[in-house]
């Protein structure tokens, strides 16, 4: 008579994520990141036990309620506000929850990993978005800057696998922390699939929303220095005066808590004719972008620079800064400039605005770039540096 063996069914991988940019209606880069590569990796892989972890209770719209059959939420208070309360989160809150747990995986998309866990030998990955703590100190506050540049460097050389959101960060990150380049893939980011172009009444009405039914040009973005919005509004204001007849307004999107003397100079002599909204939400950008003539972005470091995508996507041609990671993520479909030439940001403007066959070629250009970015195969990525060795 045979024996018949009764063996279990395999454990299902458990995956611990790090959540806390998850802030309902103040999802940003790396909260967006995180949001848009769970939201397949819930979809592609049912299987995986998933444990998220929060510091503080999720909103609604970022707990991905139904989103997978073994999804476990874990609020690891306090709200880490503070580099002091990140240190006590990631070096006390999250070894803890990764022990008890029995986490096998521990992916933070935000470049902090503890620096050693006692008495557990999982796989740690993180993202790293961009290295401007690095490089642009002067724009963050001094001890968030000193934490990043602490912590990065330790998460770097402790991770067993690196992502990053374009290859110059990849390049960046292997120049700066000397880890081995086969532990680094890029994991690009990509659009949302609510972007696209606007219809011509669409575009009316956009005008009449952000710019009083005037033709625009927008920027989306922080006024913190290295967005280097100054470069833009001042060659507005030479656009101009060299095309006073043009009726084209400047749109400016986004925190205007930095804004310099010299910023402030600047949008002074531009008067009326720029428009500054603060924060625009997520659902009402795809119609600023294309309502907009042509959107504009100065920046002078970035790591990925997301709006290059979103105003592609949209069909609104691009005007980029030539430096850091913008030449890659814009590729031809764009018109690359340097970030400090106020005669060739107001040369560009006047382009735009007197010549449409431009415009259409750069529209077009820029759909089938916005294209190339998915968030499905940056999934992939990041589930294949998620297998355990």
């Amino acid at each position: 008579m045979p024996l018949h063996l009764h063996t279990s069914p395999p454990s299902p991988l458990r995956i611990g994520v790090n959540v806390r940019w998850l802030i309902a209606g103040k999802l940003e880069g790396t909260g967006w990141y995180t949001y848009r590569i769970l939201e397949q990796l819930f979809q592609s892989h049912p299987e995986v036990e998933w444990h998220l972890f929060y510091d503080r209770t999720p909103g609604e719209e970022v707990a991905f309620s139904g989103a997978s059959p073994s999804l476990h939420r874990h609020i690891l208070g306090p709200a880490a506000r503070h580099p002091w309360l990140w240190e006590y989160w990631n070096t006390v809150q999250i070894p803890r929850a990764l022990k008890k747990h029995q986490i096998e995986v521990y992916w933070s998309p935000d470049g902090l990993l503890p620096k050693r866990v006692r008495g557990w030998n999982g796989r740690m990955v993180t993202t790293i978005h961009d290295l401007n703590f690095v490089h642009q100190p002067e724009g963050i506050p001094a001890r968030v800057g000193a934490y990043y540049r602490r912590v990065v460097a330790q998460s770097a050389r402790r991770a067993d696998a690196l992502l990053t959101v374009s290859q110059k960060t990849k390049d960046d990150v292997l120049q700066t922390y000397r880890v081995p380049a086969d532990k680094v893939v890029v994991s690009y980011n990509a659009p949302a699939q609510t972007f696209r172009p606007l219809n011509a009444q669409e575009k009316v009405e956009a005008q009449k929303r952000f710019a009083m039914g005037f033709p625009y040009f927008c920027f989306v973005g922080a006024f913190t220095p290295r967005k280097n919005v100054r470069t833009l509004v001042e060659a507005f204001v030479d656009f101009r005066n060299r095309l006073p007849e043009a009726p084209h307004r400047l749109v400016l999107a986004g925190s205007t808590l930095h804004r310099d003397q010299a910023l402030r100079r600047a949008l002074e002599a531009a008067g009326d004719y720029v428009v500054t909204l603060g924060h625009v939400p997520g659902e009402d950008l795809q119609a600023l972008y294309g309502g907009a003539e042509a959107f504009c972005f100065p920046s002078l470091f970035e790591g990925f620079g997301i709006p290059l995508v979103e105003a592609m996507a949209s069909g609104c041609p691009v005007l980029s800064s030539s430096t850091s990671c913008m030449p890659e993520i814009v590729a031809d479909a764009g018109l690359l400039l340097d970030p400090m030439d106020v005669n060739a940001w107001s040369h560009a403007l006047i382009q735009m605005a007197q010549n449409p066959e431009m415009l259409a070629n750069y529209r077009e250009n820029g759909l089938a770039r916005a294209r190339d970015f998915g968030w499905e195969p940056s999934a992939e990525i990041v589930w294949k540096s998620l297998q355990p060795c």
